[in-house]
């Protein structure tokens, strides 16, 4: 660059600043899901009464933000009542433009990557830095949002498992330890460092009062668990697709209050599959919809359908529309109630949940039941309901207490295990399938919860809110597919054929954490500190039996995160 231009530039950008006004009515962009805009509305949501917005249907559209962040006549206490200015600049035609918050994050692990619901991003061994922000152009039915996330991963090498499965020449495949090619999402990405680009939470929509239809890119997070969504999370980077939907809750006089979302688009392999399928087309088709009845505001009903759809001949029409296919399996084509679907080309996830907010007690509740492809038929429900389901439990709580305004405290419970039923009926783990074998991912990671397949996890948090401040802590226990465990680790199989398995090896992670916020506005600071405890990590020694357990060595590792990272509200 010539330094000579530097001064002249840097004058045009200020010139350009100072047109900028704050953009009240800029209300088509969305908010990514977990930025700090995205953790005020879910706080907002717990504090105060809002039927307007919709909690359970994520990212958030600007319109909530506004209508939720209008001070009004009430004080703000807090940088969670403070609404960050999005400044603009009137345009012809009656368009206004603007810039989106920059934020900037480093991530570090000591000795194992530990990544969880960062969309595009995945923290590997080393540092991760992720850099995301943009420009929006806004009108009355026409907005389009340029948001993207960059990230360089240094990807570090670390130890590999035992059960990650090797080339010929004895290289590890880069492919899901314990699952293979049953589902993509690789144990590392490669053996060097590399940069991701993605479109992040870019879009083009046309909006007219609480309903939009366009064309996006962005993560979508569906259902009332704030950790690990059972279906749709932001754990993996968003599937580029067409949707159309509503913004907000949409109230029918004597019905009650509604809200929808159906998406079509196509996920992405990683690069670092190798299974039967690799390189072929998948579409993913889905649909949330969710009901508030006029009885009872408080509560919300909803239900969570997808399908991963190989498109071996090609686009048809008949793919977009089994969104509407019956949920029975003997109501199609397909006479096998343990068959992998129709066709055998698509694979069903679904969940039901319900949310019961809570605003006199500052509390909400949720529970959300998941299941893997279809029931046979009303008996086959009612006989085993259990059949490939995994749940997830939850509690948010406000509270008053000492040096603070108000704390939070955070119970979340998931259980993605295969069920009992294992022993008379046969299950595949959860977003996996026999042939659409890259499973419920995009671009190697989980589109559901993301802790994965076969894991358990209880998780417990509190967090004290005052001012621009923000301190939490937390306890988390995280069985990693603990379902390979039991499977190949049963009852029977030791070396003196006594009634017992390997109880003394179970793969378990304890992690423990602090976080803190610091918002005086516009910056906003933020760290984050976990450690865990790596139990049996690698699962090297699956399959002796020797007694007594306790005298065998403990192949134990622990790993820190450390994160720090600024977030400038424009």
């Amino acid at each position: 660059m010539n330094r000579n231009r530097l001064p002249i530039q840097i004058a045009i950008l200020l010139g350009l600043l100072a047109t900028f006004r704050p953009a009240h009515e800029a209300i088509g962009q969305s908010l990514p899901v977990h930025s700090l805009a995205d953790q005020q509305l879910s706080i907002r949501a717990l504090l105060y009464e809002d039927p307007y917005l919709p909690v359970t249907q994520r990212p958030y559209s600007w319109d909530a933000y506004r209508r939720t962040m209008e001070p009004g006549d009430r004080e703000v206490s807090g940088w969670w009542d403070r609404s960050l200015y999005q400044y603009s600049m009137d345009l012809p035609l009656g368009f206004r433009a603007g810039p989106h918050s920059l934020s900037v994050q480093n991530t570090y692990n000591s000795r194992i990557p530990y990544s969880e619901n960062n969309a595009a991003a995945w923290y590997g061994r080393g540092h991760s830095l992720e850099w995301s922000g943009g420009v929006w152009l806004t009108s009355r039915f026409l907005t389009l949002s340029l948001q993207p996330q960059i990230v360089w991963q240094q990807n570090l090498d670390f130890l590999t498992p035992r059960f990650v499965p090797t080339n010929s020449d004895g290289e590890p495949r880069y492919i899901a330890e314990g699952i293979g090619t049953s589902l993509d999402a690789p144990f590392r990405f490669g053996p060097n460092p590399f940069w991701t680009t993605d479109w992040g939470y870019s879009s083009i929509r046309l909006h007219a009062g609480p309903v939009e239809a366009g064309y996006s890119s962005e993560p979508q997070q569906w259902g009332p668990a704030t950790r690990y969504p059972l279906t749709m999370s932001a754990h993996a980077p968003g599937v580029h697709h067409a949707f159309v939907g509503t913004r907000r809750p949409v109230r029918i006089p004597w019905v009650g209050r509604i809200q929808f979302k159906w998406m079509v688009g196509y996920a992405q392999e990683s690069g670092y599959f190798d299974g039967s399928t690799a390189g072929e087309k998948r579409m993913l088709n889905a649909l949330h919809a969710s009901w508030s009845p006029p009885f009872l505001e408080g509560l919300t009903l909803g239900v969570i359908r997808a399908y991963h759809i190989n498109e071996s001949d090609g686009f048809q029409w008949s793919n977009v529309l089994s969104m509407f296919d019956a949920i029975q399996k003997v109501s199609l084509s397909d006479t096998n109630p343990d068959s992998d679907g129709v066709g055998g080309n698509r694979n069903q996830v679904a969940s039901v949940y319900a949310r019961l907010h809570m605003p006199e007690a500052r509390a909400e509740i949720w529970g959300e039941l998941f299941r893997e492809d279809h029931s046979y038929d009303l008996r086959d429900i009612a006989n085993e309901p259990h059949h490939n389901s995994a749940w997830a439990i939850g509690f948010r709580k406000a509270s008053d207490g000492p040096w603070a305004d108000f704390y939070v405290t955070h119970l979340e419970i998931t259980n993605l295990a295969i069920t009992m039923t294992e022993m008379v009926r046969h299950q595949a783990y959860y977003y996996t399938h026999s042939a659409v074998r890259h499973g419920h991912t995009n671009r190697g990671q989980v589109l559901g919860a993301a802790i994965g397949p076969g894991s358990t996890s209880q998780y417990l948090g509190l967090e004290g809110y005052r001012g621009n401040w923000r301190v939490g802590t937390f306890l988390q226990r995280v069985a990693e597919n603990d379902s390979y465990h039991v499977q190949r680790n049963p009852i029977g199989s030791n070396l003196n054929n006594e009634p017992y398995g390997d109880y003394y090896r179970h793969r378990v992670n304890l992690n423990v954490g602090a976080n803190m916020l610091y918002g005086p506005g516009p910056y906003y600071l933020t760290a984050s500190l976990v450690w865990s405890k790596l139990y049996n990590y690698g699962r090297f020694d699956y399959g002796d039996y020797t007694l007594p357990f306790a005298d065998h060595e403990r192949r134990d590792l622990t790993n820190v995160q450390f994160q720090m990272g600024v977030t400038y509200a424009f």
